[in-house]
């Protein structure tokens, strides 16, 4: 019936199209463009130690940029340096997670065989080759040791694991057990209390290394290797708020403060994360908020600061920029805080022309970072392209581009003169963006405050969340916090109304142009039709959901959500992938293990089955399977029994019905047999009962938003847990999907403000936006590696088996994004019907037919 009334409204839609349907707005500013067209162009092959690797050449001179090696100034030290090619690896395992580009992989591959091929079997590392790969043994920047070079090549291997796995990793010859000697010389040192290669900057980033390498394998050991690490950072900041030189973390008292690789404010704030460590945030908060925001008051960021403070301001080099972007990154990760996303953004600026010689540093069509500035005149730019510049740049700029306001505030400049002296800058500085927009940072109580101007009349934005109580408590909550920081960008919250579903609300709301600016509750198997009405904004080329998706998702998450052309028109915001739940005690009392295949599923079902009061008819059954064949009913039973055996195939595939596959016949075979031989009820049951919550049944297959029913209702003596939906047997584990049970946000191109509205979305999707979506909801955010991610974990453990549940986020598939995949969901309904429910059709039979019929839907249009 659902179905039906859905299709009569969307009939009245399309015919509505010509006069419906709005033309999208252009997005204000396109998204940052990262490109490792160069970086890929400094690539070569080489063999070291009779070892094929790849490895990046060190210098690229201008105008041909030809890779050559290092010149005779700097002492002909090779033509690649580990250095170098670790932090290459970490850029492509970056460009990797996101994009899902192979080729990308394969380079991080090729250079890690490079790292390990020049560890010495003892965890210590050579850093330089010539061009005959052999390595350079007497230069004092390429001796054996674990100095910079070792830790790059730890956070290049940690990144890997975290990345790529264990397994991925395994690609590599050697990789691990090198990694394994790495990490071990390293505790060696810290064991010491000595800094790695007796530095600051090398100590930081073998710590991001540690810390990848604990994220992906969570360990106590490691755990107190990281402590330790950030332990020997944390008191090398020097002076304080009014003495120079301000919190700066220097590798001695007598040291100088250097711009370039000023990692420990990054590695700290991440420790802080991922050891629950509020201490280590205080530390990474404490140069950030005093010594930078004399910074951006002066108006441009020194080469060194001498530890009276006087500062050199040339040269400016993309590894002096990039690690204070990616720090104040880091703090707004770990804080939540805004503010700290727009300062990146301010820093960021000087790789697009916010700088002293006010040239474009990074050329995004090319992928080139230039080597640097020597002084305030575009004739000082050095044009050459060499490797660390370009990485370095990408390193920086990969980050920003997954941090919406960063991105915003990316292309304003600092007006006025520069500072002379970080000892005397002004209180508060103005910025200028593009279109004559204003921004001021002045200094506050706790660092820069951002300041901007307000609009003379604000901006109005309507956003419709779903009815239910939790989530209309949850956008009530959002949008006051959002108000409160906006003045010139308000929301009204209204609800969707209660009693009927999305899709009709929304689909009525289509036809008579009356649709909110922004609604958090459409389904997948709504969008395909709101795209083809024109009715929903594109949100992968707006600056903020742009980011957002960048942040929160990867390419493998995004694919089944892309539409034909490649766009995203609704931004996957949370998902239930189902598992399968199961009455702990009623499994232990029948002595049935939690069933992970079809054959012990079966097995189950027939332990399971129970007559308790001894008058011949079971009364007791193992599964609920609902009989009623409404197309959204088949997402608790033969669906995720499907996607559980499909390898994350769904039901199309490149306008071809797929679903009469092993899978599929696996899936309504299990559901057939179940019902035959009783371990399925043939009941609906009385409307408002649940009969797994009354112990009618030990198992159903279902969300986590269910978890929440659970815990109100609070039905005494019931233990419950969670396992993956049973695959067909042979099935390997890494092949099992879940169906995720998607819900999205979308920005209807009936608004006025597509750009503001793609603001507030980015908000609602946000990693604090998140959190609370869990905590109040028992929902899980539609982000990847949610299981492993620190800041989630408290939250996650706020509701039993929840983080069970957010394992699969990652591997959960939803609908086909296809206009008649309610229609096909029907034919799927009445196969189930006849062959599994009642068995008057044989399985394959009722398939083949329903899968000809589906088939002759998409012909036809």
């Amino acid at each position: 019936m659902r179905s039906r009334i859905v299709c009569a409204v969307l009939a009245a839609l399309l015919a509505s199209c010509g006069r419906a349907s709005h033309r999208e707005p252009p997005p204000a500013s396109p998204p940052l463009v990262i490109s490792l067209a160069h970086l890929r162009h400094l690539g070569l092959d080489a063999v070291v130690n009779r070892r094929p690797v790849r490895i990046v050449s060190l210098y690229a001179e201008a105008p041909d940029y030809r890779p050559t090696p290092s010149p005779e100034r700097d002492g002909s030290e090779g033509i690649a340096s580990v250095d170098d090619v670790a932090r290459a690896v970490v850029a492509y395992l970056r460009a990797f997670e996101f994009t899902g580009d192979s080729s990308a992989r394969t380079e991080a591959l090729g250079l890690l065989s490079f790292v390990v091929a020049m560890e010495q079997a003892d965890g210590e590392f050579i850093n330089f080759i010539d061009a005959r790969g052999r390595p350079n043994l007497t230069a004092p920047s390429s001796r054996k040791s674990m100095s910079y070079w070792g830790a790059r090549s730890v956070w290049a291997l940690g990144e890997a694991v975290r990345v790529l796995g264990d397994g991925g990793l395994a690609a590599v010859s050697g990789a691990r057990p090198a990694l394994d000697r790495a990490v071990a010389r390293i505790a060696r040192e810290v064991d010491a209390r000595r800094l790695i290669g007796g530095s600051a900057t090398a100590t930081s980033e073998a710590l991001l290394g540690i810390l990848a390498l604990h994220g992906a394998e969570p360990s106590p050991r490691l755990a107190r290797l990281a402590g330790a690490m950030a332990d020997l950072l944390v008191p090398l900041s020097r002076g304080g708020a009014t003495a120079p030189p301000w919190g700066a973390r220097t590798d001695g008292a007598n040291a100088a403060w250097h711009a370039w690789g000023s990692r420990s404010t990054v590695a700290l704030a991440r420790a802080s994360v991922a050891l629950d460590r509020p201490d280590l945030l205080a530390a990474a908060r404490a140069e950030a908020d005093v010594l930078w925001s004399r910074f951006l008051l002066a108006g441009r960021v020194p080469w060194e600061i001498a530890p009276n403070g006087s500062a050199t301001w040339f040269p400016q080099i993309a590894y002096g920029i990039g690690p204070i972007v990616e720090g104040y990154l880091a703090l707004a990760d770990a804080t939540g805080e805004r503010r700290y996303g727009v300062l990146a953004g301010l820093v960021a600026g000087w790789f697009v022309g916010a700088n002293p010689a006010g040239v474009a540093m990074y050329d995004a069509a090319t992928g080139r970072t230039f080597d640097g500035i020597d002084g305030p005149s575009p004739d000082e730019v050095n044009r050459n392209s060499g490797a660390e510049s370009t990485i370095e740049a990408l390193l920086a700029l990969q980050q920003v581009a997954a941090n919406g306001d960063a991105t915003e505030y990316l292309r304003y400049r600092p007006v006025g003169a520069p500072a002379t002296s970080l000892a005397s800058v002004p209180d508060r500085r103005d910025f200028a963006g593009p279109a004559g927009a204003r921004l001021t940072v002045e200094r506050g109580a706790s660092g820069l405050e951002i300041v901007e101007p307000r609009a003379s009349a604000p901006i109005t934005l309507t956003y419709w969340p779903a009815a239910n109580p939790p989530e209309t408590r949850l956008a009530m909550r959002l949008a006051a916090a959002w108000n409160a920081e906006h003045p010139d960008v308000q929301v009204r919250v209204q609800p969707l109304p209660a009693g009927r579903s999305s899709e009709e609300v929304l689909l009525a709301a289509i036809v008579a142009e009356a649709t909110p600016d922004i609604s958090s509750n459409v389904s997948t198997a709504l969008l395909a039709r709101l795209v083809r009405a024109g009715s929903v904004v594109r949100l992968d080329d707006r600056t903020a959901t742009s980011a957002r998706l960048r942040e929160r998702t990867n390419a493998a998450m995004l694919a089944p959500l892309r539409m034909p052309n490649g766009g995203i028109y609704a931004f996957p915001w949370k998902t239930n992938p189902e598992m399968l739940m199961y009455n702990v005690d009623r499994l232990a009392a029948a002595g049935v293990d939690p069933p992970r295949t079809h054959s012990e599923l079966l097995a189950a079902f027939r332990r399971l089955a129970q007559d308790t009061d001894g008058d011949g008819r079971i009364d007791r059954w193992a599964l609920w399977a609902n009989l009623k064949t409404t197309w959204y009913e088949r997402f608790y039973d033969f669906y995720p029994l499907y996607l559980a055996s499909s390898g994350g195939r769904m039901l199309i595939a490149d306008g071809k019905v797929v679903f009469d596959n092993p899978a599929g016949v696996a899936a309504m075979e299990v559901l057939r047999r179940g019902f035959a031989e009783g371990g399925l009820p043939r009941s609906n049951f009385s409307m408002g009962r649940d009969p797994f919550m009354d112990g009618t049944v030990a198992m159903k297959i279902i969300g986590p938003w269910f978890i929440r029913e659970m815990d109100e209702l609070k039905v005494p003596g019931l233990r419950y847990d969670v396992v993956p939906v049973p695959a067909a047997d042979g099935v390997h584990p890494n092949e099992r999907y879940a169906f995720a049970d998607l819900r999205s946000i979308a920005i209807f191109s009936t608004t006025k403000h597509p750009d503001a509205a793609a603001r507030f979305v980015a908000y609602l999707t946000s990693p604090a936006a998140d959190q609370l979506l869990i905590e109040e909801a028992s929902q899980l955010p539609y982000r990847r590696a949610l299981a492993t991610d620190a800041r989630f974990t408290a939250a996650l453990a706020r509701w039993p088996t929840l983080a069970t549940f957010a394992t699969y986020v990652d591997r959960a598939r939803d609908l086909d994004i296809d206009p008649d995949v309610v229609e096909i969901f029907d034919l799927l309904s009445e196969a189930y019907e006849a062959a599994a429910v009642y068995g008057t059709r044989p399985v394959r039979e009722a398939l083949t037919s329903a899968a000809t019929e589906a088939q002759k839907i998409l012909d036809a249009r």
